[in-house]
């Protein structure tokens, strides 16, 4: 006898890298985050391979792990109780002490609700070996490396802005100009009107 099973499979924005949203459909989603795709194969291989029916799965951009997590949580439990299922997740703080999700750990003790975490591993995707610990360091030195260079990217974006305000064009143009030509702001969002008047024009 199979018993029923929910995948869940979140990962978080990186603005500075144009990720900002994700497909609501699971297969769509995993064509643009390898962390999402990595979440659904490795669990739908662990629903195969352990007798689960994957009834249903749910894929979440976590915006504010530390507290947006309710915006999922809700639905999920809903979900469980009405397919009487578990709830699969892959736990990457159980191994490597990274991608914690305190708020949803915290609130699946709370409503008791039955889950399986499952420990995260290498396994193939498209004929390639896929590890998952490589793949969130590369990320963290990236990030690394785009934290390192903010003032840089903000004095070269605001000395255009300057550039453009004496030409006599307006916050919303110069915030329109500054998105087109690719100089992004210090958190890597678009540039808007309210933002290129704070950061590059404080006096003013």
């Amino acid at each position: 006898m199979a018993w029923n099973a929910v995948g869940f499979y979140w990962t978080l924005p990186v603005p500075w890298a144009g990720f900002a949203r994700l497909p609501k459909e699971i297969d769509e989603a995993a064509k643009v985050s390898r962390t999402i795709r990595y979440q659904r194969d490795l669990i739908r291989r662990y629903a195969r391979d352990e007798g689960y029916r994957l009834v249903h799965e749910e894929v979440f951009l976590e915006v504010e792990p530390d507290r947006g997590s309710e915006l999922i949580l809700t639905p999920l439990r809903k979900i469980c109780e009405a397919e009487n299922a578990v709830l699969l997740f892959v736990d990457f703080w159980e191994v490597a002490r990274w991608r914690a999700h305190w708020t949803m750990a915290d609130w699946l003790r709370r409503e008791k609700i039955e889950m399986q975490p499952i420990a995260p591993r290498e396994i193939l995707m498209d004929g390639k070996l896929f590890d998952p610990h490589a793949h969130f360091r590369a990320w963290r030195e990236k990030q690394w490396d785009w934290t390192k260079k903010k003032r840089e990217r903000t004095a070269r974006a605001c000395g255009r802005a300057r550039e453009l305000r004496e030409q006599g064009h307006s916050y919303r143009k110069i915030a329109h100009a500054l998105n087109k030509e690719q100089l992004p702001s210090p958190t890597g969002r678009p540039w808007t009107a309210d933002n290129i008047r704070k950061l590059c024009f404080k006096s003013s």
